[in-house]
């Protein structure tokens, strides 16, 4: 089978979407179908899933020139991304009629149009992931053409099916569980982070408000005086400098270090010296990538009891309710001052992960959705 995966952001930036649609291109790849990405032209020609994900060998990559949000006029932020991917279609479009492929399968609302009319002119069939609730006039329309309709989450199956009626398929994400797996204690970053004994909590994001870091930080001052704690930030992200000047205000500044954007092969080495990992998102997330990947790795996770989060983690961690660090401080506590059950969920974590979200099970649960079976 040939597969075209459709979507702009792929080849732009690292988030919870490009994760899946590159994890899900290199699982289906791997079990025998031909795997095509198309996706943006980051600014330079450079190409961030070579630089990023690093997991290109089973796929083609190609790129498109597109116009880039921001200047599109301020319409509202669903025009300005309607616009922005519009704007990319131009350029792909003939290449993915041209392409003949069996499926095309995106993953943001805003691409339906396109979808629609190669599948309608190549004869195609036209896949949607969802991803979220993004909905916009014609929305119902169109899934209503789709091949196949997917959702990443019951939570936000349910969603959709408020707005169209239509009870997407429950396609969870994937994560590489090979990738993302339980090491020992990096001696190196020890060393690196001069690091004596202190428990270690850990986020690895993006940063961005909803993901409620900020109230991570709030939680420190709360957390028992005995316990030596240093709390790494991973990620980039428009919120950094609120979270470093929130730091410096509560005076945690010197707990509080920012690791920067890390490569994925570098993320579980970092997760191997932490104790806690935390996630207190205060949206809905619709599943929560961010948080499984710490799961995989073995970390007990502290995460917000919202949206698609709940079904991630399950009962292999701590649910707290958005918006409270109080709860965060508490939670934290808890762990740090029982290893045992600091190893139980940890052990836990990563169990549940393994058997509900490795990449082999999603690939292999695409396939007979959509009716065809891999060579793996």
């Amino acid at each position: 089978m040939k597969i075209a995966i459709y979507n702009l952001t792929t080849t732009t930036k690292a988030g919870g979407v490009e994760s899946f649609t590159l994890g899900i291109a290199c699982a289906l790849a791997k079990r025998g179908h031909t795997v095509h990405i198309h996706g943006g032209r980051a600014v330079g020609g450079e190409n961030i899933v070579d630089t990023v994900h690093g997991q290109t060998e089973c796929v083609t990559v190609f790129t498109y020139p597109y116009l880039n949000r921001r200047y599109v006029p301020n319409f509202g932020t669903r025009f300005r991304k309607f616009v922005e991917r519009l704007s990319l279609a131009i350029f792909a479009l003939v290449p993915l009629i041209r392409g003949k492929y069996d499926i095309i399968y995106i993953h943001k609302p805003y691409d339906l149009p396109v979808a629609l009319l190669v599948a309608a002119i190549s004869g195609a069939k036209a896949v949607f992931n969802s991803h979220g609730t993004e909905f916009f006039p014609g929305y119902r329309w169109m899934v209503k053409r789709l091949y196949r309709f997917f959702s990443c989450s019951t939570y936000n199956a349910i969603d959709v099916k408020l707005y169209t009626s239509i009870r997407p398929i429950v396609l969870y994400n994937g994560i590489d569980t090979e990738r993302f797996r339980p090491l020992s204690r990096s001696k190196e970053l020890i060393e690196r982070h001069s690091l004596n004994g202190q428990h270690i909590l850990i986020s690895i994001c993006r940063l961005v408000g909803w993901k409620g870091l900020q109230y991570a930080i709030s939680a420190l001052p709360h957390i028992d005086k005995s316990l030596s704690i240093k709390y790494f930030i991973g990620g980039e992200g428009p919120y950094e400098n609120t979270l470093r000047q929130l730091a410096a205000d509560l005076g945690v500044a010197d707990k509080v270090v920012f690791i920067g954007r890390l490569p994925n092969a570098e993320i579980p080495a970092y997760y191997s010296i932490a104790d806690v990992a935390l996630y207190p998102s205060v949206a809905d997330e619709t599943f929560g990538i961010s948080i499984a990947e710490a799961m995989s790795c073995g970390m007990p996770v502290v995460a917000g009891n919202i949206g698609g989060i709940l079904e991630v983690v399950g009962d292999s961690g701590l649910l707290i309710p958005p918006k409270d660090e109080l709860a965060i401080a508490r939670s934290v506590n808890t762990l740090l001052m029982d290893n045992e059950l600091r190893q139980r969920l940890g052990i836990s974590a990563s169990d549940r992960v393994s058997q509900n979200f490795n990449w082999d099970m999603i690939a292999e649960r695409f396939e007979q959705e959509i009716g065809v079976i891999g060579n793996a």
